[in-house]
């Protein structure tokens, strides 16, 4: 296969010089190496340089292809960096969009991997990792997962609020956002001011659903007194059903 039909099959390859692509294997392994005459980047202060130090060669896994495992040798360059402020002497030329520092998964497969991570967690994540030819623990993929960043926070037009048991009589706060489904925050206890101050924090719900804890339609009153609040009518209830007997007795 010339280095042509490959690139178009693999665009990340595009500007590479690949020499070979072996595909009599169990993996194909394909060797590559960037161009001497491109200028790149230092890791550091990023000031550009083609001084070449050395070379060396890494070695990438990528996604699979044709349902085969593949990697990337790359000969990369260990550059001079030409700034003399900088407190870096040399460093090794990253290629965008193939590899990554001391990362030695292409971004292609490293997204696969997160990706199939934050839906199937550990164990799941990989048994069908194995099935597109990765073959990772539960634990590594979970590393993987845990590395990945949280997305920014999002107040949520329509926030739920609710308690849950931490362990015996210790309760909890969890809010949620009620349309996505997805936890926003939690705190031990059920406190009406730190509710108060969350929603002071953070402007822009116009609809609470709590249940009926008068704890926390006093905290959503205090914090933001314009939000329409929705009552669970089954704990509502509930609560009716073994309050009053008390009261009356």
């Amino acid at each position: 296969m010339c280095s042509v039909e490959l690139s178009k099959l693999l665009p990340h390859l595009a500007e590479l010089l690949v020499f070979s692509a072996d595909t009599s294997g169990p993996v194909v392994v394909i060797e590559a190496r960037t161009r001497s005459r491109v200028p790149a980047g230092c890791t550091g202060c990023g000031v550009l340089s083609d001084w070449i130090h050395s070379r060396y060669v890494r070695h990438l896994a990528d996604a699979a292809l044709g349902g085969r495992p593949v990697r990337i040798d790359l000969s990369v360059r260990r550059l001079y960096c030409e700034n003399p402020s900088c407190p870096k002497v040399t460093f090794a030329e990253q290629v965008p969009g193939l590899t990554v520092r001391y990362q030695r998964r292409t971004p292609l497969l490293q997204h696969m991997v997160e990706s199939v991570g934050v839906v199937l967690a550990g164990r799941g994540g990989a048994r069908m990792l194995r099935v597109l030819n990765v073959r990772l623990s539960r634990c590594t993929v979970l590393a993987q997962l845990m590395r990945m960043p949280l997305p920014p926070p999002v107040t949520p037009r329509v926030l739920g609020v609710d308690d849950f048991a931490l362990y015996g009589d210790t309760y909890g706060t969890l809010l949620v956002d009620a349309t996505t489904r997805l936890p926003l925050t939690l705190w031990e206890g059920r406190d009406a001011e730190q509710l108060s101050r969350w929603l002071r924090t953070h402007p822009g719900v116009e609809i609470a659903c709590r249940d009926g804890s008068l704890t926390y339609r006093q905290g959503i009153a205090d914090g933001a007194p314009d939000i329409v609040q929705v009552s669970d009518r089954f704990q509502c209830a509930m609560r009716r059903l073994v309050v009053s007997p008390i009261q009356s007795g």
